[in-house]
């Protein structure tokens, strides 16, 4: 009932007053540009909301993946360290086991040039002897 008394108004006003048609039309046509508006405010919030959960999504991924690759680092450099500290043990021993042979070989060369001075007092010896059988001769 009011909005068909409205309605009348309106007409009533718009055959007594034609600017009034324009101004209402005018009205009309802002009230439907600013629906419009709205509609496409209500979309790109939608599409903002969207693309806000997506870009939530990759970095809580690209979080896993960082997190992912930061275990195997650790557990790399784990692998590493060990591997130095056997290096690094290993090379004490074999530098052990060196000196150990450096140490034999020194001794043996002692004992060679004990020997070799033997091999020299008996050639000494046996030579004194040859002179001395060629003397008594």
């Amino acid at each position: 009932m009011k909005r068909s008394s409205t309605v009348l108004v309106l007409l009533i006003l718009m055959v007594v007053n034609p600017s009034a048609w324009s101004v209402d039309r005018e009205i009309v046509q802002l009230e439907s540009q600013l629906e419009a508006l709205q509609d496409q405010m209500t979309r790109m919030q939608q599409a903002f909301d969207d693309r806000v959960g997506s870009m939530h999504g990759l970095t809580k991924k690209s979080a896993d993946a960082i997190n992912n690759l930061s275990t195997t680092i650790m557990r790399f450099q784990t692998a590493l360290d060990r591997e130095r500290v056997d290096s690094a043990r290993r090379g004490e021993q074999v530098s052990g086991q060196i000196q150990g042979l450096n140490d034999n070989l020194d001794e043996l060369k002692a004992r060679l040039a004990k020997v070799s001075k033997q091999l020299e007092d008996i050639d000494a010896r046996r030579q004194d002897l040859n002179m001395r059988t060629q003397k008594s001769r």
